[in-house]
C-alpha cells in the first residue's frame, strides 16, 4: 500500500511535469505568434509610411521609425548572393522539369481519353438508336394496322355488318377532325 501511494505520487508528479511542459510550450507558441504579428505590422508600417505627416513628438517619431527595424539586416555579400542565385536556379529548373513531366502525363491521358469512347457517349448513342428503333416499330405497326383494316376483322369475328361499323368509324373520324 505504501508502494502504491508512492507510485501514485510519482505518477502525479510526472503528470504535473507533463502539464507544466505543455503549458510552457503553449505559452511559447503564443509568444511566437504575437512576435510574428508585430513583425508583420512593422513591415506594413515601414512599407506604407505617411511622409506628408510631420512627427508630433519624440514618442511619435520613435514609434513610426522603429517599424524600420524589421528590415535591419545585413545585405548578403557576393558569394552568398551567388550561392542563393544558384539555389534558386536549381529550384526553378526542378520546377520546370516537374511541370514538363506533368504536362506530358496530362497530354498522354488526354490522348488516351480521346481514343476511347466515353461511357456517356456510348449510352447516348444507344439511347438514340433505341428511340429510332421504337419509332420504326410504331410506324410499321400503324402501317400493318391500316392494311389489315381491324374494323372488318372485328365484324367478321363478332358477326356484325361491315357497312354499319365502317359508317360509324368514318363518322367518328370526321367529328375528331372537326373538333381539332
Amino acid at each position: 500500500s505504501i508502494s502504491a501511494i508512492m507510485s501514485r505520487a510519482d505518477g502525479s508528479a510526472l503528470m504535473a511535469t507533463e502539464r507544466g511542459r505543455q503549458f510552457v510550450l503553449q505559452k511559447s507558441i503564443e509568444i511566437r505568434r504575437r512576435l510574428m504579428v508585430f513583425d508583420i505590422l512593422d513591415r506594413q508600417k515601414a512599407c506604407n509610411p505617411d511622409p506628408t505627416k510631420p512627427f508630433e513628438s519624440f514618442d511619435d517619431a520613435f514609434e513610426r521609425l522603429s517599424a524600420y527595424q524589421a528590415f535591419d539586416t545585413q545585405l548578403p555579400n557576393t558569394e552568398e548572393a551567388a550561392k542563393y542565385d544558384k539555389a534558386m536556379d536549381a529550384g526553378a529548373q526542378e520546377i520546370v522539369k516537374r511541370m514538363s513531366e506533368v504536362e506530358k502525363k496530362l497530354e498522354q491521358h488526354l490522348h488516351k481519353e480521346a481514343k476511347e469512347n466515353k461511357l456517356e457517349e456510348q449510352i447516348a448513342l444507344e439511347k438514340l438508336s433505341c428511340q429510332q428503333a421504337l419509332q420504326d416499330v410504331k410506324a410499321v405497326r400503324e402501317e400493318r394496322g391500316r392494311a389489315m383494316q381491324p374494323e372488318r376483322l372485328l365484324c367478321l369475328v363478332h358477326g356484325l355488318r361491315e357497312e354499319s361499323i365502317l359508317q360509324r368509324y368514318k363518322e367518328q373520324q370526321a367529328t375528331m377532325i372537326l373538333e381539332d
